[in-house]
């Protein structure tokens, strides 16, 4: 005898539908966007290695590493029990370092590492 019951319905609406994007917090908007930018540094590396001198590929590689790193840094504080309460100030507090970090590395390469180009 086969069982004719469904599923229990859920709240959460599916993920092709435009409000179960808008309904999730910077946490996992984080999550998302280091995860597809390790896909665009798999794509983007060979590129830059093929041709390192594409000043466009260059500020796009460190963008996305700086991006990949500070929020990957907000994983391993996660893993480690950083408190739950924490967590919206972490993501903007390492956001804001992104930005610094990229502009300082960007500032470095134009005035003193500028040996390849």
């Amino acid at each position: 005898m086969t069982s004719t019951k469904e599923p229990p319905a859920t709240n959460k609406p599916p993920v092709w539908k435009v409000s179960a994007w808008r309904s999730m917090y910077p946490g996992m908007w984080s999550w998302v966007l280091q995860r597809l930018s390790a896909l665009a540094l798999i794509v983007l590396f060979p590129i830059h290695v093929m041709n390192p001198y594409i000043d466009s590929v260059r500020i796009t590689m460190l963008l996305l590493v700086v991006w990949h790193a500070m929020h990957g840094i907000k994983v391993i504080l996660t893993d480690f029990g950083f408190p739950d309460r924490h967590q919206r100030k972490l993501f903007w507090v390492l956001c804001v370092l992104g930005v610094a970090a990229f502009f300082w590395l960007a500032y470095m390469h134009t005035e003193y590492w500028r040996f390849m180009a």
